[in-house]
């Protein structure tokens, strides 16, 4: 998505300057290459059938960018390009996968006919059916094995080899496989009610490094896999009964799910390792910790009346903002230090997650009011002189957007170089992204000189802010915040299985960003104690901290 809106905002720039060709650097294009890699990757992914698929032809697409683009004369003219080269290795690519597959017969083709054979020639056979459900939940080795045997008519040599293994172990998985196929044709299967009627669950993130759990967890077979495994401990024949997915296709999907640790790996069976907050949970922390909401959000609109003038004197540039966008810019502090920081209220202490990061990872029900519960985004970028960009976005009613930096780091240096007034040297790209600034209302340009729409902290600055925050919640606070955390802690603990109750602590303390934040915040916004119609020439739900 931030890609998409970055190439949207490149394009407007195209129209409004006339074209000045210009010598492109090799670091400068690599760079730009590599940054549009995972915009290619969702483009191939749309247009093939499996993740695998949508690998090779990304690789085929990033591929043909190399080879060709010392082609490129103008950097701005780098998308237009892109997307060129992508649809025509796409059309090439379907052109190859179109042609018709052989394969030869060989000689060795068994004689005699087995049972197996007459089933599978016989299309009117009844047990047709049953054969096909049995070959869906059999075990990939096995399942290898009898589709090169009987369907391609491999011989056993061709089959070792092409397995890497001796012929007797390709003999013995046919025994075997007749063996398991013979029992489970006889065997009556019930498929489990998430074949028809699967959960939407919403990956939750609460920790430090970049949210991979969340692209990770967007495939509705991996939360419906997690899902059948949270209260069983299942094979991967069950699993593919209780999710109605043939196995074959579920297989690479368990694989990644353990190698993230999503899934445990227990003997042959699996089990769910991130807990799973129901909709059932979740709407008995809200009846248990309803009255503390109006408390809070009472305590917090003192804090603000109070707390605008103290902020003021502190004398960081941005103090003169409207007193609207001021008292957003102490919620912004508010939401991190009160709301986040478990560690002064839970003693957290984030376990290390398969990415390296340290976090904790849940997923949640999808539900009509989880919307709701969650208005607030919050996300900190740096800039290359350690300078710090803390955002959190207010999703019903936006105004900035950590989208539009995350993961950009020209623009989150440019922003800063800005904010320290070192632009004289800019060069045209960088003009360039000032203009998008501009345009997106992140900068003010008057004359010819730049500035920035939110306020600038140096770090005592908002050291001092942060105590006058800490202050009122430490005083206020912190005895509704405990109160809500063993709420939360014991009606999470009452939901989850046995083996994850180590991580309820953490998770439940993680609930405090709704219970302490969202929900009374939004109190406060329905009554306009906090408006959302912004000062068009004023940032207020983010700011800059200066490291220097």
């Amino acid at each position: 998505m931030k890609q998409k809106y970055t190439e949207y905002g490149l394009q407007e720039q195209e129209q409004l300057k006339p074209e000045q060709p210009e010598a492109i650097p090799a670091d400068l294009l690599n760079a730009k290459i590599a940054d549009a890699s995972k915009t290619i990757f969702s483009y191939c992914m749309s247009k093939t059938a499996n993740r695998l698929e949508a690998e090779d032809l990304c690789q085929d697409i990033l591929l043909e960018l190399v080879r060709s683009s010392e082609s490129i004369r103008d950097i701005r003219a780098f998308y237009g390009f892109m997307w060129a080269v992508a649809g025509n290795v796409y059309k090439h690519w379907c052109r190859n996968k179109a042609k018709p597959q052989t394969c030869e017969l060989t000689e060795d083709i068994p004689e005699k006919e087995s049972a197996l054979d007459k089933v599978l020639a016989d299309e009117e056979n009844s047990d047709l059916h049953l054969l096909r459900r049995e070959l869906t939940l059999l075990s990939e080795k096995y399942r290898q094995a009898v589709i090169l045997y009987y369907i391609k008519r491999k011989s056993c040599s061709e089959i070792a080899q092409s397995l890497s293994v001796t012929e007797s172990k390709v003999k013995y998985l046919l025994f075997k496989s007749r063996k398991i196929l013979k029992e489970g044709m006889i065997m009556e299967r019930k498929l489990g009610t998430l074949s028809y009627n699967p959960k939407t669950l919403i990956p939750m993130y609460h920790g430090s490094g970049t949210n991979r759990f969340w692209e990770f967890m967007q495939s509705k077979v991996r939360q419906n896999i997690v899902n059948a495994c949270y209260n069983d401990s299942l094979t991967p024949e069950q699993i593919s009964l209780e999710t109605g997915i043939p196995l074959p296709y579920l297989d690479s999907e368990i694989n990644a799910l353990s190698e993230r640790e999503i899934l445990i790996k227990d003997g042959s069976h699996y089990k769910a390792n991130v807990i799973i907050l129901t909709t059932e949970c979740t709407d008995e922390i809200d009846r248990s910790v309803n009255p503390c909401h109006q408390e809070i959000a009472g305590l917090v609109a003192e804090f603000l009346e109070k707390g605008v003038p103290a902020l003021r004197q502190i004398g960081f540039s941005g103090g003169d903002f409207s007193d609207d966008t001021l008292r957003w810019q102490l919620i912004t502090f508010y939401l991190r230090e009160c709301a986040l920081s478990g560690a002064k209220y839970g003693d957290d202490i984030f376990p290390l997650t398969a990415w390296g990061d340290h976090a904790y990872l849940w997923l949640e029900e999808k539900s009509s009011s989880l919307s709701s519960k969650h208005p607030f985004n919050y996300c900190t970028v740096e800039s290359r002189h350690g300078d710090l960009i803390h955002f959190i976005d207010y999703l019903p009613s936006p105004k900035s957007d950590h989208h539009d930096f995350y993961g950009n780091d020209h623009a989150i240096n440019t922003l800063c170089d800005i904010a320290h007034n070192d632009y004289r040297n800019f060069n045209e790209y960088d003009l360039e992204t000032v203009a998008e600034l501009i345009q997106k209302g992140y900068v003010l340009k008057k004359e010819e000189t730049y500035s920035v729409a939110m306020p600038l902290f140096t770090q005592e600055q908002y050291a001092a802010v942060c105590r006058l925050v800490n202050d009122f919640a430490r005083e206020k606070l912190e005895k509704i915040i405990n109160a809500i955390n063993q709420i939360s802690a014991k009606v999470v603990n009452n939901h989850t299985p046995r083996h994850l109750q180590s991580q309820v602590p953490g998770i439940a303390g993680s609930g405090r960003f709704v219970n302490v934040g969202s929900i009374p915040l939004s109190i406060l916004i329905d009554k306009k104690i906090l408006n959302p119609d912004w000062n068009p020439m004023e940032m207020p739900t983010m700011q800059i901290r200066l490291n220097k």
